[in-house]
């Protein structure tokens, strides 16, 4: 392990949420503990009320490195009740220039990461966030983007070309702490890591730097990633529309139309789970309405018509 400057202000101060990642959080901390910087950083780690394990592994990393490891214990879950984790706890907390981003369920394979993007970062000013590739990991098998074949080694973003292809996961991400306004982020409802995103992208470029350097973790106890594919696109719809509602800059062709293909994705997974008999909630018709009330003439008439196909199926099975 590189020896840690822990007396100095931090540059970086890396930010890890976790919560029941008992059998992911050791493999987590190492490989932050690993990193190999020419200078010094902080550790955050909130841990928000686990059932499990997860706050033993953090509190015996922390009187081993009691000034590098900073951990926030909740006695109660605060995501539950409030997504925003970022504004109220973590982003206060950091002290350095830079922030990264890591949840514990996720971890880094390249000692050399945290330099390599503060060197961009600092060689480049007009740029306010960076990620870079990872791997993919389900049970113990491992699979690989296709990034390095459609990307350049850097890719530049703005809101005109973001979000397509989606490269931009939080547990690459590092971006400048004096672009986030942590008042502004707390407006959100229907905040995710997007939100983040625009914020930065609203105070300068983004860069995807195309060398892997992190694990994703597919598994169960994903927030996300194992969400059903209704939730995924309904949830990344509205928080795209929030986007757009709040953040001129990002009032472009290529977000307008993201927000279309998600809202369309959505209403027609709501048209597979009518077709399943199962009955819709209100997520599901506002979903409709929306969908309703944004497409085109012949989409609507072409979602109405298999509506009332299903809906006549329904009827004669009922009667059978």
């Amino acid at each position: 392990m590189a020896q840690k400057i822990v007396n100095d202000t931090p540059i970086v101060s890396i930010i890890c949420q976790t919560y029941n990642h008992e059998n992911f959080i050791e493999s987590t901390i190492q490989s932050f503990l690993f990193q190999k910087t020419n200078f010094p950083f902080e550790i955050i780690i909130h841990e928000d009320a686990s059932t499990d394990g997860t706050k033993d592994i953090i509190e015996k990393y922390h009187k081993k490195y009691p000034n590098l490891i900073i951990p926030i214990y909740q006695k109660e879950n605060k995501y539950s009740k409030i997504t925003n984790i970022w504004s109220y706890y973590t982003f206060p907390a950091a002290k350095g220039k830079y922030i990264a981003l890591c949840e514990g369920d996720d971890y880094w394979i390249d000692d050399l990461k945290l330099q390599k993007q503060v060197d961009f970062l600092e060689k480049n000013n007009d740029y306010s966030v960076c990620w870079t590739d990872f791997e993919n990991i389900k049970g113990d098998q491992f699979f690989k983007n296709n990034f390095n074949e459609i990307l350049p080694k850097e890719y530049s973003m703005n809101f005109e070309n973001a979000f397509g292809p989606y490269c931009t996961y939080s547990l690459t991400c590092m971006f400048r702490k004096d672009a986030v306004d942590v008042e502004f982020l707390k407006t959100f409802k229907n905040i995710k890591d997007n939100t983040l995103y625009s914020v930065l992208l609203s105070k300068g470029n983004g860069a995807f730097l195309n060398y892997e350097t992190a694990v994703y973790r597919l598994h169960e106890g994903g927030v996300y990633s194992m969400q059903p594919f209704f939730f995924q696109r309904y949830s990344s719809y509205k928080n795209l529309k929030e986007i757009i509602e709040k953040i001129p800059e990002s009032r472009t062709k290529n977000i307008y139309k993201i927000e279309f293909e998600l809202l369309q994705d959505a209403a027609f997974e709501v048209l597979k789970i009518y077709k399943s008999n199962i009955k819709l909630n209100n997520d599901h018709k506002e979903c409709i309405q929306f969908y309703i009330s944004e497409a085109k003439f012949t989409k609507k008439i072409k979602l109405n018509l298999k509506f009332v196909l299903y809906t006549f199926t329904r009827l004669f099975k009922s009667k059978k």
